[in-house]
């Protein structure tokens, strides 16, 4: 089952419940969280309002007041999962008791729209990775979740499949070129760091620049790259014929033909000195 069609039936679950009021959807960045959502929701015919990127805990408050009957989603707002009186709030939004969820500001605040109030509304939480605090555990377990986790093998298709997505890349032999550039080099540590968004990068970059994408991209991905000297040194023992050893440097490396007999000048020079 795709993300977008579990997410769209939990939305439907919890817009009819008068018990469950929340959905957590938790993955690395740069996924395509967001776009699941606002696909579920769209399918499923649900109207939402969005917390801004970024909410003190007063604003928190009162976005919840003005919008106490409605669906809202939260997507990775800053300060906000990390704001102890903010999760508090949260908590007490996501359950109920008595059969209400009464939120109260207890402080003294011209600036609160109101002592207290019933909220009756829905969420969806969209994270990185939500809090492993005592409130976090409370509110994860009065919500429903949809943990998206995304394997080497996993991201490795996801690339492959988008690169052939015309609605993304009009010219798919240059994103299918990135998607199997960026797939080289994935790994399960990477899935992090290569994303759709690398992606989107690379594919711009290989359009404006197709003689020199790969340098320019490989800052965006340091660690999975090898020292390109190192590299070249090591072919040269090896004793491969040079088209082979150029295959391997742009493999190892993301660099071009022209840079690999850079280095390779440079190590013969250093070796006849």
């Amino acid at each position: 089952m795709s993300h977008a069609i579990a997410i769209g039936k939990l939305i439907r679950s919890v817009s009819m419940s008068p018990n469950h009021h929340a959905i957590l959807i938790e993955g690395p960045p740069g996924w395509g969280k967001t776009r699941a959502v606002d696909d579920a929701l769209r399918d499923a015919g649900v109207q939402t309002v969005h917390l801004g990127a970024y909410s003190t805990s007063l604003n928190f408050y009162n976005f919840l007041f003005e919008n106490r009957d409605r669906f809202i989603v939260i997507d990775d707002t800053s300060g906000l999962l990390n704001d102890s009186i903010s999760m508090a709030i949260l908590k007490a939004a996501t359950w109920q008791q008595g059969g209400r969820r009464l939120i109260r500001w207890r402080t003294n605040s011209s600036f609160a729209a109101t002592q207290e109030f019933l909220f009756e509304g829905k969420f969806i939480i969209i994270c990185n990775s939500f809090p492993a605090t005592a409130d976090g555990d409370a509110i994860k377990s009065r919500s429903y979740v949809r943990p998206i986790l995304i394997t080497a093998a996993e991201a490795k298709k996801l690339l492959s499949f988008a690169a052939e997505d015309k609605n993304w890349f009009p010219n798919t032999e240059v994103a299918r070129t990135v998607a199997d550039f960026l797939s080289a080099r994935m790994t399960d540590d990477m899935v992090s760091t290569i994303s759709y968004r690398t992606l989107e990068m690379g594919y711009d970059l290989a359009k404006d620049h197709p003689d020199d994408w790969q340098s320019l991209l490989a800052p965006k991905i340091p660690q999975c790259f090898e020292d390109p000297l190192s590299v070249v040194k090591s072919l040269a023992e090896q004793k491969l014929k040079v088209k082979e050893q150029v295959r391997i440097f742009e493999e190892k490396t993301g660099l071009k033909r022209r840079t690999f007999f850079n280095y390779r000048n440079s190590a013969l020079a250093k070796k006849t000195d």
